[in-house]
């Protein structure tokens, strides 16, 4: 009797983890979210002063990112050499994607870093202190600003 009760709790505990392990997995739902809508979203919480829209050319010189590879990109990058500030928004085509984009963003990043360390820095504290990547399902967004955790929280209510 003793044995049959430890063979349905040792049972019990293992679909109890199995439960859990799906429950952490399925956590990222994707977004049918329409990129114009999120990125207006975004955008309506920052100054757009100093940056200014990307076309697909840009998007690949600063990111190595083929923009009709993805189902959308956005991007605002600066309008001078003197800024940093900056919003991509990337709506991948397949979840495959994520980590080439997110690789895509740390390379820029640290490039970034490395162009306004030791003389721009308000820029380089924007980029150490004021960035925000956030990967949420099928969306991925970086956003160099002083006000990118209202920008991230736009981002992630506008999913």
């Amino acid at each position: 009797m003793k044995e049959k009760l430890y063979e349905i709790v040792r049972w019990a505990a293992v679909a109890a983890a199995v439960v859990l392990l799906i429950l952490l997995a399925g956590g990222e739902r994707e977004s049918d979210a329409a990129l114009d809508d999120v990125t207006a979203a975004v955008v309506a919480q920052l100054d757009t002063s100093n940056v200014q829209p990307a076309d697909n050319q840009m998007i690949k010189r600063l990111y190595g990112l083929q923009p009709s590879d993805y189902e959308g990109v956005c991007l605002y990058y600066p309008s001078s050499n003197m800024d940093a500030e900056e919003l991509l928004i990337v709506k991948l085509q397949d979840a495959a994607q994520q980590q080439s984009v997110l690789d895509a963003v740390e390379r820029r990043l640290q490039t970034q870093k490395n162009s306004f360390d030791g003389y721009g820095i308000e820029q380089f504290d924007l980029l150490e202190n004021h960035s925000v990547v956030q990967a949420q399902g099928n969306y991925i967004l970086f956003v160099v600003s002083a006000r990118s955790e209202a920008a991230k929280q736009a981002f992630l209510d506008a999913l």
